[in-house]
């Protein structure tokens, strides 16, 4: 039984990697099999495959499969498909009992660029788990909407130094202006090595001359990794 569950994920993962457009049936009909780990697997050979037919099958995988690990890979996936049709089935996913599919669903929104999934992410700012905060400021940097910005802003004081990094770095993506002066605050004050060293990346991204100053005296900073 273990060598037979062993072959088909190998043979899943084999067709993923060939790039053939004549793998997305096999795989498809992979996403019923019996065993998790074939179903995941299937599920991203799908999303690296990037073809259009797996984009139902994907979607049916998300709200339905009932392993989390099936329905984490098939959230990724569907980012990988570059097709607007997931963001509602994304969007509901928020609310999957699973973090990791809330994680999966985050970033495959911040990938598919659609204005919709703004005030979700903007809400996953506050969410108690501090992974789920992390990709939603990830991939509100990717959308590009300056109803962000504001929030984002708030998060650089987040409980969770991870978080108040992926804030600083989304922010600099946005390019706002708005940010400089709490970019320049966490850039002097934030205890976090990564999260300075994220502030002062993202304001060499915003471009404003306030920071010119604090910037150089940033260079005086002990850690190794500011500037």
């Amino acid at each position: 039984m273990f060598i037979d569950r062993q072959v088909r994920g190998d043979a899943v993962r084999a067709l993923g990697e060939l790039n053939d457009p004549s793998a997305v049936e096999p795989l498809i009909q992979a996403l019923k099999d019996k065993d998790r780990m074939v179903r995941a697997s299937a599920a991203m050979a799908l999303g690296y495959l990037g073809d259009s037919r797996a984009l139902e099958p994907l979607i049916q995988t998300l709200k339905d499969d009932e392993d989390r690990l099936v329905r984490t890979s098939a959230a990724e996936a569907l980012g990988k498909l570059n097709d607007t049709r997931a963001v509602e089935p994304l969007i509901q996913a928020f609310k999957d009992e699973c973090s990791g599919v809330q994680l999966y669903a985050a970033d495959a929104l911040g990938e598919l660029n659609d204005m919709r999934a703004v005030e979700l992410l903007i809400q996953a700012l506050k969410d108690e788990d501090s992974e789920v905060r992390y990709y939603a400021a990830s991939a509100l940097g990717k959308l590009n909407d300056t109803r962000a910005v504001e929030p984002l802003m708030q998060t650089l004081k987040d409980e969770n130094s991870q978080v108040r990094a992926g804030a600083a770095v989304a922010l600099g993506y946005l390019g706002d202006n708005r940010a400089a002066e709490p970019l320049i605050q966490v850039l002097k004050e934030d205890d976090s090595i990564q999260v300075r060293t994220s502030a002062a990346e993202a304001l060499g991204k915003i471009n404003d001359t306030r920071a010119v100053e604090p910037l150089i005296q940033a260079l005086d900073d002990k850690a190794d990794q500011v500037i």
